[in-house]
């Protein structure tokens, strides 16, 4: 009985640790997208593919 109910603790105990780290994984992919969109609204319109290729073009030059 004593094996069974260290056993269920462990349990507890590892899906707490998993269950909390979903939340904090889930809440850092939040603040990134926030980030990103006020990033975002901030710069307006810009197309990074064009800059990219307008620096290349400047270091072959």
């Amino acid at each position: 009985m004593a094996q069974q109910t260290n056993g269920l603790n462990i349990f507890q105990k590892r899906l707490g640790i998993m269950v909390g780290a979903r939340f904090r994984e889930e809440s850092r992919v939040e603040n990134a997208v926030k980030t990103q969109d006020s990033i975002r609204s901030k710069v307006g319109f810009w197309d990074g593919s064009k800059e990219i290729r307008r620096w290349r073009e400047k270091r072959v030059t």
